[in-house]
């Protein structure tokens, strides 16, 4: 759908784009690979990706298994993409940070989700202020990755055992229900196209509706809320022009306090 409308530049992770980046290019746009190993971001190199959204431990969601402390500069030595760090990063300090580790830029979602033009629910924006940076669960339990969330009892609950194949399943069709989206075609597709794969297809659909139900309603009696640990550096809600000026500001004072 994205390639469909032309959107001029488009995010993938998790598996080979290199179709991606070919019919992209077909209408000059540009791709940018999430990664989080040195062999990620080669790969993502040789098929053409325009930039690296290089993401640490820290992260919301996906992270991997190295900080970002150490995995921007071990990306820098093996490639010269343009970098956009994440993992992290939500204050000008974390800016300057980033720049000397060798990004080029940062992406802070985690930071973002907590302004005032953000969808996310205001019940879940006052949860975000009051947590630590200690507050999050790292679990493959959730939807099949090693994925980072807020920390709560339904979190906690959900994160305790792997889901069972009949159980995610059953919650994929509901998500797959409430989408509108053809059920037969959606359970065939997935056995034909991935049957190795179908346990995580179906995670991935039950933990969707968990995530919507955190972000749009607020529900953290059923809903899991992504966030980076990043969390516990954010304690108010401001406008995103207000974010980024701050950003700013504080970026200059800390590079200027730096030693000559």
């Amino acid at each position: 759908m994205a390639l469909q409308e032309q959107v001029p530049v488009i995010n993938f992770s998790l598996g080979k784009g290199d179709w991606i980046v070919k019919r992209a290019r077909s209408y000059g746009g540009k791709v940018i690979a999430t990664v989080v190993t040195e062999k990620h971001a080669i790969s993502a190199e040789k098929i053409g990706v325009d930039a690296l959204l290089v993401t640490g431990h820290e992260a919301a969601a996906h992270g991997g298994e190295v900080t970002s402390l150490v995995l921007i500069p071990a990306i820098r030595k093996v490639s010269s993409l343009p970098i956009i760090a994440a993992g992290g990063f939500g204050t000008g300090q974390g800016l300057v940070a980033a720049l000397a580790l060798g990004a080029d830029a940062i992406a802070m979602g985690s930071r973002l989700a907590l302004t005032r033009e953000s969808p996310v629910h205001h019940i879940t924006k006052d949860m975000i202020c009051q947590r630590g940076v200690g507050d999050t669960i790292y679990s493959s339990n959730f939807d099949g990755l090693w994925c980072r969330v807020m920390d709560t009892p339904t979190a906690r609950k959900l994160t305790r055992k792997p889901l069972s194949l009949l159980t995610a399943g059953w919650r994929a069709l509901g998500m797959a229900h409430r989408m509108k989206l053809p059920l037969g075609k959606t359970v065939l597709g997935g056995l034909l196209t991935q049957p190795q794969n179908l346990r995580q297809l179906a995670q991935f659909g039950a933990a969707t509706e968990s995530i919507r139900l955190a972000i749009e309603d607020g529900n953290h009696q059923r809903g899991v809320q992504l966030i980076g640990q990043v969390q516990g550096l954010l304690d108010d809600i401001p406008t995103v022009n207000e974010l980024f000026q701050r950003l700013l500001s504080e970026a200059r004072t800390t590079r200027d306090h730096l030693p000559a």
